[in-house]
């Protein structure tokens, strides 16, 4: 067992595949901002949108303007007053529409305005204001050419704000990571544009992690397999990231390139460079005409310089809320296949802190299904390093082993075999199999091999103590009058200890002294006692099997309880939900004093207590956050009546 670097276990980048036999040298050091990273005047508009995107219109404001002129906003529209008083899926469907029928509405009144362009004195006051906006543009085709490129954007503020609490965290890894491969420090400021430094983010195209990284990029520069998913780890994705952008820069020799590259593919922006016969950011921006040159790579420099300058701007501000403190670890490896659970008890933290740690490990791992292989650097905090190396060393053979667990079957498809079939063959589902085999659709092919789950696993035994005596939190006599006095809990699937014992408001603690648990580790069936409680918690009022097309918040709504009273009847740790599942509906579905909102990406305490009209101290102590603003993706709050 050795401490190691943070960076040991991640892969060589692939230099070959830039055609070269070595990286070409990268700018000096000490090469200021603006040289290395020019702010061309043709850009100057564009980065003053990209700044009031970012920095001052509210994620509940949408502009509608032009792909093509961006700058020139020629509607703003504020949903401020429908937020505030419609559910929230109430208010998604209603931006929606409106956005849409704003994009619809502006493309008719750009064609009267083109029609009317040489008698602005017939034109209606929008009309001419449009009119005017353009006043600056000489061409006769001015207002034909806005035609067909009207989009809508929607302001991020809040989103930025917390982005910029939050890198606080990891701005001072990410540095001395790019340090030392002698890249630009302000490349670290990319999370902003990309995530908004939100560690869950997650895109349609399937891009993840504060680095957005798409799989095909990420199976070069970090791990993603079935144990872990390095992406969503912000410390070993920032050194992928530093490797990508080096890459990047060795092929493209200018850094305004090399940063459109991170978004639009290294080839791709050298092969549109060739083909016009260009050397820089804007001669592609004006000329390129590639069908996949499109609105995103032409403004991703120029987002970038944005949130630089916010950014530095932010951190002169006096009135400026403080950010995340660092989280100090330290480092160890693992030799042999060891249980999740068996490193996090080593690690001497407690669940949540040890998967903040460690945020690449899949459900999987995690639930015990799969062990963590040798050679993976675990972060543990600080000052445990060497506590921990000691305990592994003690670990007896029923905590580590030579091989994996086996998971996954599997299956080579024949012909005439359906996906449904399989699924019926092995006794899971549909969704099951997608998810293993991470399918979009039922569509296979004839000698397709997948991987089938196991209907269900238990998790290891209980793991005993490996260094001394563990002192329970409880003496043996409170053990025995706390399960006398006990409600008792049947573990279902995906219940954790931390689950179960905020369900029943009792410590993870008491929880496992109270049933002679010596780890989080419980099994399906197993019956917990709850310390304190003899009323059993909520009282089962009926089932519900969930049909295709169903939602959690719908079947609620259909009962009259709430989300989160569902989430919790059930064991569930998210509101992911599949055909043919049975949920418990809890009884009691009454009329609540309070609302509840899930927190959504880029969502602030301040933005959602603007939503319902309710002050932010109301919202804090609703939900017991003391003086702290700080919130989560997928957090329930408890909104307090006005």
């Amino acid at each position: 067992m050795t401490a190691a670097a943070a960076g040991s276990t991640v892969p060589e980048p692939r230099v070959a595949e830039l055609g070269s036999a070595a990286l070409p040298p990268l700018p000096k050091d000490g090469a200021s901002f603006d040289t290395l990273f020019p702010r061309y005047s043709a850009l100057e508009p564009k980065v003053q949108f990209w700044k009031q995107i970012f920095g001052s219109y509210s994620e509940l404001q949408t502009v509608v303007h032009s792909s093509e002129i961006p700058w020139k906003v020629l509607r703003v529209i504020d949903f401020r007053g429908q937020a505030a008083t419609m559910s929230e899926v109430q208010f998604d469907n209603y931006r929606r529409k409106a956005e849409k029928d704003a994009r619809d509405a502006m493309e008719r009144l750009v064609a009267s305005v083109h029609a009317k362009r040489n008698a602005p004195q017939s034109m209606t006051a929008d009309e001419r204001r449009i009119f005017e906006l353009f006043k600056d543009q000489r061409a006769d085709s001015r207002f034909a050419q806005l035609r067909g490129t009207i989009r809508t954007q929607r302001g991020i503020r809040e989103r930025t704000e917390q982005a910029l609490q939050v890198s606080e965290r990891y701005l001072p890894y990410m540095e001395q990571i790019f340090a030392g491969y002698g890249l630009p420090r302000q490349l670290t400021r990319l999370p902003i544009v990309e995530s908004s430094f939100n560690v869950e983010a997650y895109s349609r195209s399937h891009a993840a992690g504060v680095w957005q990284f798409i799989p095909t990029s990420a199976k070069i520069y970090m791990r993603l397999d079935e144990v872990v998913d390095d992406r969503r780890d912000p410390w070993t994705s920032t050194d992928a990231a530093a490797r990508h952008l080096r890459d990047d820069y060795a092929l493209l020799q200018d850094w305004p390139l090399a940063v459109t590259a991170y978004n639009h593919g290294r080839y791709g922006i050298d092969r549109g460079l060739k083909a016009i016969k260009g050397k820089t950011i804007v001669d592609l921006i004006e000329r390129g005409n590639h069908k996949r040159w499109g609105f995103a790579g032409k403004n991703y420099y120029a987002e970038f310089l944005a949130a630089v300058e916010l950014e530095r701007e932010w951190r002169t501000r006096s009135d400026r809320p403080s950010g995340l403190d660092p989280i100090d670890f330290e480092v160890v490896e693992t030799r042999h296949y060891v249980p999740y659970e068996t490193l996090r008890r080593l690690s001497g933290g407690d669940d949540e802190l040890f998967r903040r740690l460690n945020p690449a490990y899949r459900p999987e791992v995690i639930d015990g299904k799969l062990y963590v292989p040798p050679g993976h650097l675990i972060r543990v905090p600080a000052g445990a390093a060497r506590g921990f190396e000691v305990a592994y060393a003690r670990l007896g053979n029923h905590e580590r082993f030579d091989r994996q667990r086996v998971y996954f079957l599997l299956h080579k498809v024949r012909k005439g075999q359906t996906l449904g079939g399989i699924a019926h063959e092995y006794r899971t589902s549909v969704a099951e199999l997608q998810k293993a085999n991470g399918l979009r659709s039922s569509m296979i092919r004839i000698g397709q091999v997948l991987k089938v789950p196991p209907r269900e696993e238990a998790r290891p035994g209980p793991i005993s103590v490996a260094v001394g005596e563990s002192k329970p939190a409880l003496t043996r006599s409170q053990v025995q009058a706390a399960r006398r006095d006990a409600a008792v809990h049947v573990v279902s699937r995906g219940d954790t200890i931390a689950a179960i014992a905020r369900r029943y408001g009792v410590s993870q603690a008491s929880l496992r002294a109270a049933n002679g648990l010596d780890s989080s580790l419980i099994n399906i069936g197993q019956r917990l006692a709850i310390p304190g409680r003899t009323d059993g918690g909520p009282a089962p009022a009926g089932h519900y099997v969930v049909v295709s097309g169903d939602t959690l918040s719908d079947i609620a709504g259909r009962h009259g309880v709430s989300e989160a009273a569902l989430r919790t009847a059930n064991g569930l740790q998210s509101s992911l939900i599949r055909a043919g599942e049975t949920l418990k509906i809890p009884a009691g579905g009454t009329a609540l004093a309070t609302r509840e909102h899930r927190v959504s990406s880029g969502q602030t305490l301040s933005s959602i207590a603007r939503r319902y009209d309710v002050s932010i101290d109301a919202l804090r102590s609703a939900n017991g956050l003391g003086s702290s603003n700080l919130i989560k993706v997928g957090q329930t709050l408890q909104v307090p009546a006005n």
